[in-house]
């Protein structure tokens, strides 16, 4: 990924730039020096970040039918801010991949999809008579993704009933999805993830469990206040 400045730049009157501030971001509703969460809407968000400046868009958009426009929203506005060889990872539901890759066509190339599977707990069941226990997540890149990395497997298992009882968000996942995706393809310290659809902050939670960097978009103020009580929390614990 390209090299990142760790000091900060040198901002008006010699003030030193907070890293979200070097990428053009003026306000957020919380941040410190691992996450960044914004209110906003990810379109306006997005444009106002600087070009090759993200090195992993991690993301979860909502999967019923009249929220196809958000996959839109990261094909269209993702690309000029990522670096070249960056990841984005998108869970998709199964009825959409066919329209979701044709959407990033010419955008980003795609590379594989992923198996997030749970087989414990209760599982959506089709009309067509499937009982669902695995969810697609798609993975485009910039350009070319980097020689060199190694094998990544193209499954994981999220155990027990993580992620099912969705205390936080109506679409919460489990930590271990956002876990896998961080520690396999944003490897850097200074390594910066996007997810433009933040929901209840498990991408930034993760994030800074790895030491890696978080913007985080979400429309609604509720899931900006869900997300940094809980990532506050985190934190809080994990100093005890």
């Amino acid at each position: 990924m390209e090299e990142k400045s760790q000091e900060g730049l040198k901002g008006e009157y010699g003030m030193t730039m907070k890293w979200y501030e070097e990428l053009g971001i003026t306000d957020s509703y919380y941040a410190d020096d691992s996450v960044c969460i914004i209110h906003g809407d990810c379109r306006d968000v997005v444009s106002q970040l600087s070009e090759k400046s993200i090195d992993l868009v991690l993301t979860d958009p909502p999967y019923p039918r009249e929220f196809g426009y958000t996959y839109n929203y990261l094909a269209d506005y993702c690309p000029r801010v990522m670096t070249r060889g960056a990841s984005l990872i998108t869970i998709v539901g199964h009825y959409a991949i066919p329209e979701v890759l044709d959407k990033f066509k010419g955008k980003l190339k795609y590379r594989w999809m992923f198996c997030m599977a749970q087989f414990d707990g209760i599982h959506a069941r089709m009309a067509m008579g499937i009982e669902v226990v695995w969810k697609p997540c798609l993975w485009f890149v910039k350009e070319a993704y980097p020689q060199g990395r190694g094998f990544i497997v193209d499954g994981f298992q999220v155990n027990g009933k993580g992620g099912q009882e969705k205390k936080n968000h109506k679409w919460e996942q489990d930590t271990s999805w956002a876990k896998f995706f961080v520690g396999k393809l944003a490897r850097g310290d200074n390594d910066i993830i996007l997810d433009p659809f933040l929901g209840s902050g498990t991408t930034a939670l993760v994030a800074r469990e790895l030491g890696r960097k978080c913007i985080g978009i979400e429309l609604e103020e509720k899931s900006c206040e869900i997300a940094t009580i809980r990532y506050l929390k985190a934190q809080a614990e994990a100093s005890k």
